[in-house]
């Protein structure tokens, strides 16, 4: 089988580890890096090996004179929308880095744009398809704890990056909890429909804006989310996929440091060994995306899907800002 011929854009710092991931997986084939930035450009020479011509300073440049059948977007959130348009009018299918876009607005105009043309556009959900969370959803979807009822998530780490980050205005909501946002979506199989959240700095934060939240989250079917979040955490902290507890009629199922335990009608708890996955969760990502180009069909998180997520991100910050209940979909979205 002939390998899907890949340009990433963005090569800074986690645009390096991305370069990685594209140069291991064997049904890729990465043929260009695009940075305007030259730093970074001599860092993805020293991973990739590529020759110069191959390392460009610009996307027209890269999507003019390269052959390749997809780019892979790895840069801030605000150049999502228009890197995406370029790409997918010159030919090419689309991947990229969360968050979808930098507002609602721009989202749906690139979900607009995207549905007049016949490529392919996802968005990278890594946590989805690591062990811990693959594990979890087998056991739901196996009916173990019958219908799930509520939700308690906990997410706490102390994160330093520095650059575009320090500078958001609700940097958690914005950057961190879209991940843990699309996982309810994934776990629970349903969307949400009222969102209350309030987001705050504490007085010890690094942050320039919040990076601490608190959310409620009611879903369809009845079902309630408790969520809180920080990033400038004191004390034990949790893995990245969080810690959470699933309650339903038949038990609840545990995610605690990264490790799964089964509770029963009894409250019985046994603990459940980890699934085995043929790649980590990057690459399993990048393998969703080869697949929906060499199959045509959509994949779990393409744009038509994570949409989904993201607006459950926007309409927490509209209520953070608000300080009122906001319900979903969104007036820009339809379900």
């Amino acid at each position: 089988m002939e390998k899907i011929r890949i340009i990433q854009i963005g090569s800074g710092g986690f645009g390096q580890s991305w370069l990685e991931v594209a140069m291991k997986y064997e049904q890729v084939e990465l043929v260009a890096v695009v940075d305007m930035m030259e730093e970074n450009l001599k860092q993805a020479k020293q991973i990739t090996g590529l020759p110069g011509e191959m390392l460009l300073s610009t996307i027209d440049e890269a999507l003019r004179e390269i052959e390749a059948d997809a780019v892979l977007i790895v840069t801030p959130p605000q150049t999502h929308k228009e890197l995406a348009i370029k790409a997918i009018q010159q030919g090419f299918h689309v991947m990229m880095e969360k968050p979808l876009a930098h507002t609602l607005e721009e989202a749906k105009e690139l979900l607009d744009f995207k549905q007049n043309h016949h490529k392919q556009l996802i968005v990278s959900q890594n946590y989805r398809w690591n062990r811990p969370i693959q594990t979890v959803k087998q056991l739901l979807d196996a009916g173990e704890i019958g219908k799930v009822e509520w939700m308690n998530y906990s997410f706490q780490r102390a994160s330093h990056f520095g650059g575009w980050r320090d500078r958001y205005d609700h940097i958690l909501l914005e950057d961190m909890s879209i991940h843990h946002f699309d996982l309810m979506r994934y776990l629970l199989n349903k969307n949400p429909i009222e969102v209350y959240a309030q987001s705050y700095r504490p007085s010890w934060s690094w942050f320039q804006g919040n990076p601490n939240a608190h959310v409620t989250i009611a879903f369809e079917d009845d079902v309630h989310v408790n969520y809180a979040g920080s990033w400038v955490t004191k004390g034990k902290e949790t893995p990245w996929n969080g810690e959470f507890r699933l309650v339903g009629e038949k038990g609840a199922i545990e995610l605690i440091e990264d490790k799964v335990t089964l509770y029963d009608s009894t409250n019985k708890a046994r603990n459940v060994p980890l699934v085995d996955l043929p790649y980590d969760d990057r690459t399993l990502s990048l393998d969703h995306f080869v697949q929906s180009i060499i199959y045509g069909n959509q994949a779990a998180t393409s744009i038509e899907d994570n949409i989904k997520s993201y607006e459950l991100t926007c309409a927490a910050i509209e209520s953070a800002v608000t300080h009122k209940v906001v319900k979903l979909p969104l007036s820009l979205v339809q379900n």
